[in-house]
């Protein structure tokens, strides 16, 4: 069944608008999802903001949300009244009921959402705008469907236009990760609620020994998402094949298939041409990682993801991990492993993030220049340290 393209959907009501600027009410969740979609809406629409999310624990996070959005609208040089509502986490007790101590992304999540999309429809009626929105569906990890469908539903029920939308589609995340790079707008770790999980993000250069560090946490009890193995998967047959096969001719076997020597060969050897590929790639291998994610309801999930920071996803985990060896070592690993040649090794090597920017990024740095009973041993004490974390 095909799926249905909200944004798509905004496209075209906000193309027939015409030079017409109708009023907006704007639910705004936090400043770095409000910076996917606002030079847009901004452009079509006389946008409020409204800040109603009691989800967000504690108050003084609530606060600082809050300040970032003022912060980021007066950057932007817009005059956007922001209408914030009063911090009660009491409303967020009522919404969720007895759901409040299960899984984050689950039936929770859904519960909180609806409350903020009805508070946001019901203020829209009777203050008068002419539509409602939110920037929640700027989140790979918020479910673009519900969102829309439920927003849809409270049109009806309040008698205001509900605009669909899918901001993290068309470039939103890099739109995000640029936006908040360039003005230094905080990226909150966790959504809002004191999560009963935690979701851990662990990247690092090329041969480096994350996969090693991972399998280790998964022999733990931890959930693991491969990025390379999702890759892999989306590469081996659908519509992420066929744009990738479509963009890259000389990489198309003659049965249908993907050469990846071929691909890795072109793309490593042209800028141009490896943004091609990631532009391919990152935002479909987000949104299947996203919907795993979601989807796990172990205490711990990680996610190995070696472009982590370059393709902006780090904001989908509670915690970031750097595993990172000298270089040197690295390179003889890569030999080792794969066969790569010096000059193939700093090839790969020189498309990541240095070393140095990796570790400043992340949470926590694992030096892996030991042996293999050195870095079980970090990764039990990291292990330990987080199912503390959730008791």
């Amino acid at each position: 069944m095909n799926k249905k393209d909200y944004n798509a959907e905004y496209e075209r009501i906000t193309a027939e608008l015409g030079g017409e600027r109708p009023g907006l009410l704007l639910h705004v969740c936090c400043a770095p999802c409000m910076s996917a979609g606002i030079v847009s809406l901004a452009s079509h629409f006389r946008v409020a903001a409204y800040f109603y999310n009691p989800n967000i624990f504690p108050e003084e996070e609530y606060d600082k949300r809050l300040g970032e959005v003022k912060r980021l609208i007066a950057a932007l040089g817009y005059d956007i009244p922001v209408i914030a509502e009063a911090y009660d986490r009491a409303e967020y007790d009522r919404a969720v009921g007895e759901l409040k101590g299960t899984a984050e992304h689950g039936a929770k999540c859904l519960a909180c959402i609806a409350d903020r999309l009805e508070k946001t429809a019901a203020r829209a009626s009777a203050d008068g705008y002419d539509y409602f929105a939110t920037t929640l569906t700027s989140s790979p990890l918020k479910d673009a469907a519900f969102i829309n469908e439920t927003g849809l539903r409270l049109a009806g029920k309040y008698g205001v236009r509900f605009l669909p939308s899918d901001f993290k589609k068309k470039g939103g995340g890099l739109r995000i990760k640029e936006t908040c790079e360039k003005y230094g707008i905080y990226r909150q770790r966790y959504c809002g609620c004191t999560p009963p999980r935690l979701v851990v993000a662990v990247t690092g250069g090329i041969a480096s020994g994350k996969s090693a560090f991972t399998g280790m946490l998964a022999a733990l009890g931890a959930y693991t998402i491969d990025a390379d193995a999702v890759t892999r998967e989306l590469q081996s047959s659908g519509p992420v094949l066929e744009r990738v096969l479509r963009e890259f001719p000389s990489a198309a076997r003659a049965n249908g298939t993907l050469d990846r020597a071929a691909l890795r060969e072109e793309v490593f050897a042209s800028d141009e041409r490896r943004r091609a590929l990631e532009g391919i790639m990152h935002p479909a291998v987000g949104e299947e990682i996203a919907r795993r994610v979601r989807a796990s309801d172990a205490k711990v999930t990680v996610m190995e993801v070696p472009l982590l920071f370059e393709c902006g996803m780090e904001s989908m985990a509670d915690v970031t991990v750097n595993v990172t060896a000298p270089y040197a070592l690295r390179e003889k690993r890569a030999a080792e492993r794969s066969g790569l040649t010096p000059a193939a090794f700093a090839a790969v090597a020189a498309a990541q993030l240095s070393d140095e920017e990796r570790a400043a990024r992340a949470d926590v740095t694992v030096v892996n220049d030991g042996d293999t009973e050195s870095l079980r041993r970090r990764a039990e004490e990291l292990m330990n340290s987080w199912l503390d974390r959730l008791k």
